[in-house]
C-alpha cells in the first residue's frame, strides 16, 4: 500500500490565506459534479501524502472496508476508530491515510480507518449506521468499549459525536475517548463564527447548506437527536478533545458543545489551534498550523488511553 507523494511545486505555506489560493485554484467547493469534485480533492489530499509505508502498517480488515493502521511495534491494546471528512460526498481512508499515519505514529495507538456509505448512493442515517456498524465490529471481535476510542475529521467529526449518542441510546458502551476535529456538530449553522471567519476559511456557509439539502432529504430527520446532539444530556461521555482552527466557521460549534458537555461535568477539553482554517491537519506536511494540531492531538490520545 503506497501513498507516497508527488507534490514539488512548495514545501511551506506562509499562512492560511497562501494554503487557501493554493486550494482554490485546484478545487472549486461549489462544483455541482460530485464525482469531478471528488476525484480531485483525492489528488489534492495525495499531494499532501508523504511516504509513509515504514512509518505504520497498514492492512485490509476481511470482508470490510476498514483498514487497521498498527505502529510498527505491534497491535495496541486500545483501537481507535477513525471516520474520513468530506460532506458526505466523497473521501477516503486512503485520502486521510496523511493523518491517520502520523497520529498512529506519534500516538502509539492503533487505529482502524472506516469507509462509510456516501452520497448519492445514500443518504442520513447511512454514513452513522456504518459507524455504529464499525463500533460494533470491534466488540464482536472481544474488543470493550473502554477499549474502543472515536476520532474523525469534518463529516467524520460529525460521526464521532453522533456515535457516541447513539451508543448512549442503545447501550452500546460508552467509548473510552473520543477525538472532534474541525467537526460539525449542529447543522443550523447559526453560530457568530459563521459569519466571523467567513473570508478566512477555506469552507463557505453554502457548502455546508449544500450538504443539508441532498444528507437530509426528509427534513424531518434533521431534527432527530442523533443529528442533535449539542443538544443533549448525558450520563456518561467519553474523554473528548475538541481540536478547532481559530480561523474556522465551526469554531463556534465546537466551543458550544464543549461547554454544554464540561457543564455537565463530563471530561471534556478544547483545543483552538492558532492560525489554523478548516482541516489544516489534512495538509500538515506543508502547513505548521496542521502539523501544531496533529502533535496536540496525538498529546491527548497518549495521555488519555495510558
Amino acid at each position: 500500500m503506497s501513498y507516497r507523494s508527488s507534490r514539488t511545486p512548495k514545501s511551506c505555506f506562509v499562512d492560511s490565506a497562501e494554503l487557501k489560493e493554493y486550494f482554490s485554484k485546484r478545487v472549486s467547493l461549489s462544483s455541482a459534479d460530485l464525482v469531478a469534485m471528488a476525484q480531485l480533492f483525492a489528488q489534492l489530499y495525495g499531494e499532501f501524502q508523504t511516504d509513509i509505508v515504514h512509518r505504520v502498517c497498514c492492512t485490509d480488515a476481511i470482508d470490510r472496508p476498514y483498514i487497521w493502521v498498527d505502529p510498527l511495534e505491534g497491535r495496541s491494546s486500545h483501537v481507535i476508530l477513525f471516520f474520513h471528512g468530506g460532506g458526505y460526498t466523497m473521501g477516503s481512508s486512503k485520502d486521510h491515510m496523511q493523518l491517520i499515519a502520523s497520529l498512529v505514529e506519534l500516538s502509539g495507538k492503533t487505529f482502524l480507518a472506516v469507509d462509510y456509505r456516501l452520497f448519492p448512493a445514500v443518504t442520513f442515517p447511512a454514513p452513522l449506521d456504518d459507524a455504529e456498524a464499525s463500533y460494533r465490529w470491534l466488540l464482536e471481535q472481544g474488543l470493550p468499549a473502554s477499549r474502543i476510542g472515536l476520532a474523525g475529521i469534518s463529516a467524520g467529526a460529525a460521526l464521532v459525536t453522533q456515535l457516541v449518542h447513539r451508543c448512549a441510546k442503545k447501550s452500546l458502551g460508552c467509548p473510552a475517548l473520543a477525538m472532534v476535529m474541525s467537526g460539525l456538530n449542529d447543522f443550523r449553522f447559526d453560530r457568530p463564527s459563521m459569519a466571523f471567519n467567513s473570508c478566512l476559511d477555506l469552507v463557505s456557509l453554502n457548502r455546508l447548506e449544500s450538504i443539508v439539502e441532498f444528507y437530509f432529504p426528509d427534513q424531518s430527520s434533521f431534527e432527530s437527536d442523533d443529528v442533535l446532539c449539542i443538544n443533549q444530556n448525558y450520563n456518561h461521555y467519553p474523554k473528548t478533545l475538541f481540536q478547532v482552527g481559530d480561523q474556522e466557521i465551526l469554531l463556534s460549534d465546537a466551543i458550544e458543545m464543549h461547554q454544554s458537555l464540561r457543564s455537565q461535568g463530563h471530561d471534556v477539553h478544547l483545543n483552538v489551534v492558532p492560525q489554523m482554517i478548516h482541516c489544516g491537519q489534512m495538509f500538515a506536511r506543508d502547513y505548521p498550523p496542521g502539523q501544531s494540531a496533529i502533535e496536540q492531538a496525538a498529546g491527548f490520545i497518549k495521555s488519555a488511553l495510558q
